[in-house]
């Protein structure tokens, strides 16, 4: 019953959209709905599989390209996949405009997270299995090349977007042979040390701006760094002077937000039975750990913006040309 819930729904958004100008850029759309996972993050750190539940996806397919043809899986931030000039939204046009179809996944109606203290509840890591479940049923559509099929997350989805590169987490939660050809984090968080999570298998792409102070850059700097003295193929673009959400309007202008508390400033390790530990305290994170931080900001940044949109398309043409 759900599932044809979730199906009549997207028919009539659908419906709506395709009488919209602004989405005049592509081709042909549908609404797909696929199996996930709801979990804890020692759950998914441990194998487990976790209550299956049921999530959707819009699909856009461009209006040039071959018959079978690449796509990117779209993950969403902590905002959702509501906003018009979002990164999902904005990330469909570009890719759209280069011939690569979009595949925006809605993780949050699924799971019944509608507010801030539900987002809040969702730890990144347990939205992985959101994109390994895409992958599985895009790599089975008439109109998808198998062989060309790309993750991109923004934020809270860059978790979920870079480290279902990572084989163990594959090998756990991944329910086909499926492999993604490449997986890109635009300003994802890269604080926790997973263990084994150096052995990546496709080539990745982060992004990040210098200035965000939101989910800093540093992390991601050494992160990177182990993973490339590992022989993995891996990069890192830095925008100078961009904030978090550089990439979308709907970043608008400075916005600061000085009572937002965040750990974004602690690093984390995986510990034993698949418990999350601060790095420093050697314990379980608490309110009262000193790497807390209050005040964030975001903005949009428009020639970091494109800048990036150049970079993304160029990393996903070369990659793609060589399957």
């Amino acid at each position: 019953m759900r599932h044809a819930w979730l199906l009549a729904a997207a028919l009539i958004v659908a419906m709506a959209l395709a009488q919209s100008p602004a989405h005049a850029q592509f081709a042909r759309q549908e609404f797909i709905a696929f199996q996930s996972a709801r979990m804890s993050p020692a759950d998914f750190l441990n194998g487990k599989k976790g209550e299956p539940i049921t999530l959707a996806g819009h699909l856009r397919l461009p209006k040039t390209g071959p018959e079978k043809g690449a796509v990117v899986i779209l993950l969403h931030g902590s905002g959702g996949v509501a906003s018009s000039d979002g990164p999902s939204s904005v990330w469909a046009d570009v890719l759209n405009r280069a011939g690569i179809a979009t595949f925006a996944v809605d993780s949050f109606a699924g799971r019944g997270v509608n507010t801030p203290a539900d987002v809040a509840k969702l730890i990144p890591i347990t939205r992985t299995p959101d994109a390994f479940g895409a992958l599985e049923i895009l790599a089975k559509h008439p109109l998808i090349d198998p062989q060309r099929i790309a993750v991109m997350g923004f934020s809270h989805g860059g978790v979920a977007a870079l480290y279902s590169n990572i084989e163990r987490f594959r090998k756990m939660h991944a329910s086909s042979d499926a492999q993604f050809a490449a997986h890109i984090s635009v300003y994802g968080p890269c604080w926790t040390q997973y263990r084994e999570d150096e052995n990546h298998i496709k080539p990745a792409l982060l992004l990040h701006g210098t200035a965000d102070d939101w989910v800093p850059l540093d992390p991601c700097r050494e992160y990177t760094a182990r993973l490339v003295k590992a022989g993995k193929n891996v990069r890192l673009i830095e925008y100078p002077d961009a904030h978090h959400v550089f990439d979308a309007p709907a970043g608008g202008q400075m916005t600061k937000l000085p009572d937002v508390t965040t750990p974004a400033w602690c690093r984390f390790a995986e510990s034993d039975n698949g418990i999350v530990i601060n790095a420093e305290t050697k314990q379980p994170l608490t309110p009262t750990d000193a790497c807390w931080k209050k005040g964030v900001s975001l903005a949009y940044h428009e020639s970091a913006a494109k800048k990036a949109y150049a970079d993304v398309t160029a990393f996903l043409k070369d990659v793609f040309e060589q399957k």
